[in-house]
């Protein structure tokens, strides 16, 4: 009866043991579609990714960027130095961000 078990005890322990890890995957680079249609056409630009860390060294801080389009933009933004709240705001060509004095955060625009 336990011989049953034997193939499937030998696939989850090295499962459980952590042996068998995914290789993390590369990010995709940025690209151009374009595509027509009798009815019109469309181009989208996925845009370049744009992520960093930003010291504050008051309570506010501006990011130079161009690869920060506007308010469209979705920004994440996390405070890596302690459990602080965190204000980003992205504009034309920067992003502002708002948080405690000394405090490193890191940001990433996703869309």
């Amino acid at each position: 009866m336990y011989l049953r078990f034997a193939p499937l005890l030998a696939l989850m322990l090295p499962l459980a043991c952590g042996c068998l890890q995914v290789a993390p995957q590369p990010a995709p680079p940025p690209a151009t579609i374009s595509s027509w249609s009798p009815l019109g056409g469309f181009t989208i630009a996925s845009g370049a990714n744009c992520a960093g860390h930003v010291s504050l060294t008051t309570t506010t801080a501006t990011v130079n960027d161009p690869c920060f389009s506007g308010v469209s933009d979705v920004v994440l933004c996390t405070d890596a130095t302690s459990a602080a709240p965190v204000k980003c705001a992205a504009a034309e060509g920067s992003l502002t961000v708002t948080g405690a004095a000394g405090d490193t955060i890191a940001y990433a625009r996703v869309k």
